[in-house]
């Protein structure tokens, strides 16, 4: 009989589709054999043995929990700090300089699959590149161990659907303010070609200072449509049901950067509402929704929600494309007529009950630039040339 490790395994490989049933099936029928000739051997090799995964998987699947096992020579990875579908960041310290970082480590499992591991490096890559004040800043990428990684800026702030859900609805103020905040990374991804597909209050974060920070570039695609696209871009079934635009959710190709301002809209009514706009048994169902329903004007009237807020969603999400903001430097000036006149509001941020650690025994000594209040890393495209984010 399977171990319970295997049968694990089993699980975690059908679930992200690194093998089919049938393979499955007939790796756990040739495994009963074996063991029932008294010899033990894991699920792993004989997938292995079949053919069905090369001899480099049984290092990846071997990869143990990184907190226990330290795989990445220049980190110390202290606490998770987040998980999602297919990765989880951990904080920790970039040991050459003592920079406190967030690490992303991708799925063992996951990284079988050449598509996913390929958007994993393309999310990498953007964020070394790109540099915007409200878009978090990628260092370095690589792998060690059986795992893939990239670091990147330890943002200590809660995410925007962190604030909802600790303290409920947000004035119109701020939620304005980290609307328009997030427009400019949009409009800043716009004009390098990209569309991001995935605007929610879950991968945006705000910072000690109040500033807000797009966190995660998982499910961008170029605007151009000539451009050449990777197996992992057209594979990737994109966005989450509850703000994907009406686009989105019909599947068409030509979407642009408007599908991210309706993304943007659902946030905003998230933020100022305290719930998505739409709900459903299924996910088929939230999308039907966004295509065919109208937004609950009652649910905005009994939050006395002021009506230039009102006004900005209803734009926003628009059914119809054509009625939205045709892009984001649009969005920025329209919103930015309705702040305080004595500018954004302060943010007042949940207490986090659990501080980022401090570097334990003495900093390593910088390398390049002198040190700061935050030295960076030293960021080693995959290319291998290393060079240093400008700003810094």
């Amino acid at each position: 009989m399977a171990s319970r490790a295997d049968l694990e395994l089993a699980k975690k490989l059908l679930a992200a589709h690194v093998v089919g049933e049938d393979q499955l099936r007939s790796a756990l029928a040739a495994q009963a054999e074996v063991l029932a000739r008294g010899k033990v051997v894991d699920l792993g090799r004989v997938l292995v043995a079949q053919g069905v995964l090369g001899k480099e998987a049984l290092g990846v699947l071997a990869a143990g929990d990184p907190l226990e096992t330290q795989p990445f020579p220049k980190y110390r990875l202290e606490r998770a700090l987040g998980e999602g579908g297919s990765s989880v960041v951990y904080g920790g310290t970039y040991l050459p300089n003592g920079a406190k970082v967030a690490v992303k480590v991708f799925s063992a499992v996951q990284s079988l699959r050449k598509d996913l591991l390929a958007r994993f490096y393309e999310e990498a890559r953007l964020l070394i590149e790109l540099d915007h004040e409200n878009v978090v800043a990628g260092y370095e990428v690589g792998s060690a161990g059986g795992l893939h990684f990239f670091s990147m800026d330890w943002v200590q702030g809660p995410t925007v659907l962190q604030m909802i859900e600790r303290g409920g609805v947000l004035p119109s103020p701020t939620a304005l303010w980290i609307t328009i905040q997030m427009a400019k990374a949009l409009t800043y991804l716009h004009e390098h070609g990209l569309l991001h597909r995935d605007i929610k209050p879950g991968n945006v974060m705000i910072d000690a200072t109040g500033r807000a920070r797009l966190i995660d570039l998982g499910l961008v695609r170029r605007l151009d449509a000539s451009a050449p696209r990777s197996d992992a871009e057209e594979s990737v079934t994109v966005g989450t049901v509850e703000y994907i635009s009406p686009e989105q959710a019909r599947g068409r190709g030509d979407i642009d950067v408007r599908t991210d301002v309706y993304s943007l809209g659902v946030t905003l009514y998230h933020m100022v509402v305290g719930d998505v706009p739409f709900h459903g048994e299924t996910d088929y169902e939230v999308m039907a929704k966004h295509i065919l329903t109208g937004l609950d004007s009652q649910k905005v009237k009994t939050r006395r929600i002021a009506p230039e807020v009102t006004y900005a969603i209803t734009k926003m999400m628009s059914k119809e494309r054509e009625f939205r903001y045709a892009d984001c430097p649009q969005v920025v000036a329209d919103l930015s007529r309705f702040l305080p006149p004595g500018g954004p509001p302060p943010l007042v941020l949940p207490v986090d009950p659990t501080p980022p650690p401090s570097s334990p025994g003495p900093r390593s000594p910088v390398v390049g630039p002198p040190p700061g209040p935050k030295p960076p890393p030293v960021v080693r495209p995959r290319s291998g040339e290393v060079r240093r984010r400008s700003h810094w």
